[in-house]
């Protein structure tokens, strides 16, 4: 019986679980190979060989999906000192504040009212840098490891990315449906805020390598899940293109998973829904023209590219945690509530009349005022209610109740000026009362 030889390698471009089922695959195609134990946070893999373990050719085999076997002493980017990678995204974010107000300046672009909720648009584009980014490291090289490297066509891209968009839709609703109950019987829809921040922070920190997501984020059961439907369906990659497509959800993603956090905390089945599949028609592009995507990659555009993005994720997992706090009543200067939507109080039999809609973009109108001393009626009328908009959450007057269809009614008298905080339960759609003298 031949000696079974171990060797420890370095190999660089390792970030998550999914990594490890690749690198794993890509080893055990050579076939003196018997055992490969990789570890994503360690960046190394244990391999059992027999006789001589070729290096240059396994390097052949994973070079393709961005990972290299090396020396963690000659990894530039994994030895920068931190201190320059957060000036760089300092500078970086300076840069997009300054193209920002110029371009507003000039009316270039539209006044923004950034309330921190995602539109269909913003989820569009997260798929499409998720594509090129943390999903083609996983999706992407799971499609070329399986069918792309024995049919390698449109036809075959197609189906794997339709299976994506279904299985995206699917479990969307799935997640709205949980979301629902999460935040209407649990009342945790402000925990989902604070960890739909935490996620979009630690993807931001992530992209700027500051610090590795995979290796704070558990990831445990998607990736054991994923295992086992892989390596099922990984047998027979030809008439498997939909169904390999399907169970890319349960690919541990940073990206995706913070998405599918906002999905849940949205607590409307169809909104979750259409919101995944929107994400999963983002990255679609990337999974037909991977072929030729991947000299793009290894650019140095790309990499300051893949940082100026991660800037802008940081930024909107901040806004996420401004919403948590704006809940109970902590404001900062960049979200003020927009008086755009202000609306007079009228006063009928010696109350304040406040009139408020409940639709699916938030409450309108949503900023009022009233006086102190008066009493307040204020008529909530719930034209939409089916989704977090329809939980609604005033922590200073200890409400926290889901909005039934039609008039929903709350009284208060107003005793010291100041303000009054609404949201729904994420925090996501918000509006408050002035109180004056």
């Amino acid at each position: 019986m031949a000696k079974l030889n171990k060797k420890t390698l370095y190999i660089k471009g390792m970030h998550c679980p999914s990594c490890e089922v690749l690198i794993t695959d890509k080893f055990k195609e050579m076939s003196n190979v018997s055992v490969v134990r990789p570890s994503f946070q360690k960046q190394e893999a244990e391999v059992y060989f027999t006789g001589h373990l070729d290096q240059e050719a396994v390097n052949k085999k994973i070079q393709s999906f961005g990972y290299e076997i090396g020396s963690r002493e000659d990894d530039d980017e994994a030895n920068e000192p931190i201190g320059k990678k957060i000036l760089e995204a300092s500078l970086i974010t300076v840069g997009l504040g300054l193209v920002y107000m110029i371009a507003k300046e000039i009316n270039i672009i539209p006044s923004i009212n950034l309330t921190g909720n995602l539109n269909l648009l913003t989820v569009l584009f997260l798929g499409l840098v998720a594509s090129i980014s943390t999903c083609m490291a996983t999706s992407g090289a799971l499609f070329l490891s399986t069918i792309g490297k024995k049919t390698n066509n449109l036809k075959q891209a197609v189906y794997f990315s339709f299976g994506r968009i279904i299985s995206y839709g699917f479990f969307g609703f799935l997640a709205g449906i949980v979301g629902s109950v999460i935040i209407t019987n649990l009342k945790f829809g402000t925990g989902l805020t604070l960890l739909a921040a935490i996620f979009m922070i630690l993807l931001g920190l992530d992209m700027l390598k500051i610090l590795s997501f995979a290796s704070i984020i558990p990831f445990g059961i998607t990736s054991n899940i994923f295992r086992k439907l892989e390596h099922s369906l990984i047998k027979d990659p030809h008439r498997s293109a939909f169904f390999l497509g399907m169970i890319t959800y349960f690919l541990p993603c940073g990206f995706t998973q913070a998405t599918q956090v906002y999905a849940l905390g949205l607590a409307s089945p169809w909104q979750s829904a259409l919101t995944m599949v929107v994400f999963a028609i983002g990255t679609a592009p990337a999974i037909l023209f991977i072929g030729s995507l991947r000299s793009i990659l290894k650019s140095t555009i790309y990499q300051y590219f893949m940082k100026t993005v991660g800037v802008g994720v940081l930024i909107l997992g901040l806004y996420y945690a401004s919403n948590f706090l704006s809940i109970y009543g902590v404001n900062f200067g960049f979200n003020k509530i927009n008086k755009g939507a202000y609306t007079d109080v009228k006063i009928e039999n010696g109350k304040q009349i406040i009139n408020m809609d409940v639709v699916a973009s938030g409450y309108m109108p949503n900023y009022f005022s009233v006086k102190k001393g008066i009493p307040v009626k204020w008529i909530v009328n719930g034209k939409n209610v089916f989704g977090c908009q329809g939980y609604f959450v005033v922590p200073s007057l200890s409400i926290s109740k889901a909005l039934k269809t039609g008039e929903n009614i709350f009284e208060f008298t107003p005793a010291d000026t100041g303000f009054i905080n609404f949201s729904c339960g994420m925090g996501m759609y918000r509006g408050r009362i002035e109180i004056t003298n």
